[in-house]
């Protein structure tokens, strides 16, 4: 191996050389820092490597172990592998940033050299260790992520930002982690050196923080000059290891507070496409109408109701659209709670969001299909599974309503609007006076409801499982029907008096796991659905008792119920959890938190309380 006189020949030895000894032997102390000058190197597709070494793609799932499975040998030598190539590939990216920017400021350059040289010692140190677990270098797959990422860095700017602050930001979490959880098993020489590591990560973290400050516009805090810097697919996300986020550790490297918090709360997705969520409540009238716009007021309580909404549908790898961007301070308030958004966007970015990101699946609350949001739905439905059906009939005018309703004993009736939701639009009336309506209606008896809920259902493709039931969800709504709150709870009928607990439990559940299934994924499948659904039933009084009025109508659409059952999951699993609202600056029930931020809401703020 011939001895390297500058750092530039150290560098590209580091980089090109198909030696890991090469790669992993410290330079020379005699090594002289070149001039700067201009710089030319164009970037390998990849390091150099043995070819067994090579990073590679993998289609399949790498098999990084659980906590548990770190008490078995093998599993940790697992862990140490993932971690040497981490470290690797460090050490070949840092003598790529030596190569791509030779007139960077001298300091900078020292302090990449020397980090790289700390980097080769973590290298050697995990192989060390993994060889004592029974496993060489190159056993399992070697990612070729972290490069992918950083090796099309433009300015020193851009490698301190990629790597110092997000790749080795992370480290942070996964070296003070898994020190712990190694102690735990009894490995305390592995442990050791993961918090040895962890301390020169700190270092490392500070040196590119230090750089950042110095290239930075004055007027930019870290975090936005940070956040401005990475380019998509590379988000702040990636500064956050898959563990607990260590908040002390990037204190000790010099981090402020407005950076930790804003990273801390941060979501976006960690490598995968997401899907883009958005509300849209009145997805039902702009099925109607091609024409329609959404009316001022109906807007501003979307924008009011969206909140519940985004921190219960997406998951922390999706994308959701809002009105209105939460306040820093509401943020962290839900935070405290549990409770984060995934990445966020302006739902005015939706048409670039189409353009420039990679989405897998749109999911808004509702696709304004017509045929399957209609209330004739519903009937379809009943048609197939209900043997005593409540009378119901659509019809277009007055005449066609009293021709219906004279044939059958019922004074009250209702009419739904085929395409409303909410309660708009419903018109009671008395047989002796029908309502001089224009286009369809659905028309049916009104009846003195006991209990109102929702089957919670969700519709996958039959492949991936078909459709599945979910829960019961309880409904509060206003006498012209509009939805108050929603209750959801692991043992639905513990809530109830005992006559309906009997009713729930010896009817409702059975059928709505068993009967119920078949001819609504029949249904669903005609419509080409997949995604969340929900049967609105009701429990009513009848001469005879109490009586289940099986379909009511179908939501082929997220739904306030959904929404509770989805938080209840993520807030308090063996609690009973109601989704409501308040009106805007009203004091809190108790138990209660808002999901709302009272600093951009119009008139009403969603509330969850949590049943103790």
């Amino acid at each position: 191996m011939a001895e390297a006189h500058t750092v530039s020949e150290f560098a590209q030895r580091v980089l090109l050389s198909t030696s890991l000894e090469e790669k992993l032997t410290h330079a020379p102390p005699s090594l002289i820092l070149d001039p700067p000058k201009k710089g030319s190197f164009k970037t390998p597709t990849t390091p150099g490597r043995p070819d067994h070494l090579k990073p590679r793609p993998n289609n399949g799932k790498s098999p990084f172990p659980s906590d548990d499975q770190i008490h078995n040998e093998e599993q940790r030598g697992i862990l140490l592998h993932f971690f040497a190539n981490h470290e690797l590939l460090a050490v070949e990216l840092m003598a790529l940033a030596l190569l791509k920017f030779p007139d960077a400021p001298d300091a900078f350059r020292k302090g990449v050299l020397h980090t790289l040289q700390e980097e080769q010692d973590h290298t050697r140190w995990y192989l060390e260790r993994m060889k004592s677990c029974g496993l060489n270098f190159g056993d399992y797959h070697l990612s070729p992520m972290i490069w992918s990422h950083i090796s099309s860095m433009e300015s020193p700017l851009d490698y301190v930002s990629r790597l110092s602050l997000t790749f080795e930001q992370a480290n942070l979490d996964y070296a003070k982690h898994y020190s712990k959880v190694l102690t735990e098993a009894g490995d305390q020489e592995s442990a050791d050196l993961l918090a040895k590591i962890y301390k020169d990560e700190i270092a490392h973290v500070g040196h590119g923080l230090k750089w950042l400050r110095r290239w930075k516009e004055n007027a930019q805090s870290d975090w936005d000059a940070w956040n401005k810097q990475l380019h998509f697919p590379l988000s702040p996300i990636r500064a956050k290891g898959m563990t607990p986020f260590n908040e002390e550790g990037r204190r000790k490297a010099g981090l402020d507070e407005n950076f930790i918090a804003s990273l801390k709360r941060f979501q976006s997705s960690r490598g995968r496409s997401p899907d883009l969520y958005w509300f849209n409540p009145d997805v039902e009238l702009s099925a109607a109408s091609k024409n329609y716009h959404t009316p001022k007021r109906l807007d501003q309580l979307a924008a009011d109701l969206e909140y519940a909404f985004a921190l219960a549908a997406p998951s922390s790898d999706d994308i959701v659209l809002l009105r209105n961007l939460p306040s820093d301070s509401h943020r962290e308030a839900l935070a405290a709670k549990n409770l984060t958004f995934p990445e966020i966007a302006p739902l005015s970015d939706l048409d670039q969001l189409r353009e420039v990101r990679n989405i897998c699946e749109e999911r808004p609350w509702g696709i304004p299909n017509p045929a399957l949001l209609s209330k004739e739905f519903g009937l379809q439905l009943r048609e197939k599974i209900d043997p005593t059906p409540i009378p119901s009939a659509i019809c277009k005018n007055e005449p066609e309503i009293r021709l219906f309703i004279e044939s059958h004993p019922f004074d009250d009736w209702i009419a739904k609007p085929l395409h409303s939701s909410a309660g708009r639009g419903i018109i009671k009336f008395s047989a002796h006076r029908p309502p001089p309506i224009s286009g369809k209606y659905l028309i049916e008896p009104w009846l003195q409801k006991d209990l109102e809920f929702s089957l919670l259902y969700h519709s996958n493709p039959p492949d991936q499982g078909g459709l599945r039931f979910l829960g019961i969800c309880y409904q509060e709504v206003s006498k012209s029907g509009q939805w108050i709150s929603s209750t959801s709870a692991r043992k639905p009928a513990s809530l109830l008096l005992p006559e309906q607990a009997r009713l729930i439990a010896t009817k409702v559940l059975p059928s709505a796991k068993k009967d119920l299934l078949e001819p609504l994924s029949q249904l669903l499948e005609e419509q080409n659905y997949h995604g969340p659904v929900c049967i609105d039933s009701f429990i009513h009084y009848t001469s005879e008792g109490l009586v289940w009025h099986r379909v009511s109508e179908i939501n082929a659409r997220w739904s306030m119920g959904r929404l509770a059952h989805q938080l209840r999951l993520k807030l308090s699993p063996d609690r009973p959890l109601t989704l409501s609202t308040i009106q805007k600056n009203s004091p809190l029930p108790e138990n209660s938190f808002p999901l709302g931020d009272s600093k951009n809401a119009h008139s009403r703020i969603p509330i969850v309380t949590i049943s103790t």
